[in-house]
């Protein structure tokens, strides 16, 4: 089982690429047919994609600075691993393929994907702001997280979009009912895919620990000496494995 999972966790990226090569496909094909509503939303889903990109290769190294942020002595692997990361987003990727493919994007899902991308847009910038008061001492002068610029550039734009939709006239805008059903919907589906997964299988002992700190390399070295980290659990070199 380990192998497998080994193997898959080297091709899901380009697995989640490929879904998005086959979701703007898709997008232009039915630009006359679909609502302006399931085209953002879908939109979202391909932005989902870039921004585990950005994340986990150009630069990547998030994990670094949320386990950081969670108390972890252990930065390469715990709570968040490659295992725990790949269930989260490839599973927010199959949940938007799957509601788009059986459901459509009606008014709940709609909300739900305007208030999840609005979310990231807040996370990145908290984290960037956090980023700063941390390793500005080792060299970093420049707000930044890895995830920031899809979350600008690519989440914000696309939760307007949704917005103009949801609310372009009194009487078509969302119920009450419509709310809470994607409002809970969001919560649950958060924890089934963050929460769930790094309780069950966050560890510092886990196989499954990333290899690389991505954009915190250029800091890592002297504040790991510095505040007594480390980035795996076998040593305390700061090079990359």
């Amino acid at each position: 089982m380990e192998t497998l999972l080994q193997a898959w966790l080297s091709i899901w990226l380009y697995v989640m690429a490929a879904i998005a090569i086959v979701l703007c496909a898709l997008i232009y094909k039915h630009r006359h047919t679909w609502s302006k509503l399931t085209i953002l939303c879908t939109l979202a889903i391909v932005v989902l994609v870039l921004h585990v990109l950005e994340e986990w290769v150009l630069p990547g190294g998030l994990h670094y600075s949320y386990n950081l942020s969670h108390g972890s002595s252990i930065l390469s692997c715990y709570p968040m691993n490659r295992l725990t990361d790949m269930i989260t987003n490839f599973g927010g990727v199959m949940l938007g393929c799957i509601v788009l493919r059986f459901w459509g994007f009606g008014k709940p899902a709609g909300i739900a994907i305007m208030l999840f991308s609005l979310f990231e847009v807040f996370i990145h910038v908290s984290i960037g702001i956090q980023d700063m008061q941390i390793f500005a001492p080792y060299g970093m002068n420049t707000l930044y997280s890895p995830g920031l610029i899809t979350s600008l550039f690519g989440f914000l734009p696309t939760a307007a979009g949704i917005a103009v939709q949801l609310f372009k006239t009194k009487e078509d805008r969302p119920k009450f009912r419509q709310w809470a059903i994607a409002i809970s919907a969001m919560f649950s589906f958060c924890f089934l895919l963050i929460n769930l997964p790094e309780a069950l299988l966050g560890s510092q002992n886990t196989p499954y620990a990333f290899t690389h700190r991505g954009y915190y390399e250029r800091y890592a070295e002297q504040f790991e000496k510095s505040n007594g980290y480390q980035y795996d659990k076998i040593s305390n070199s700061t090079d990359i494995k």
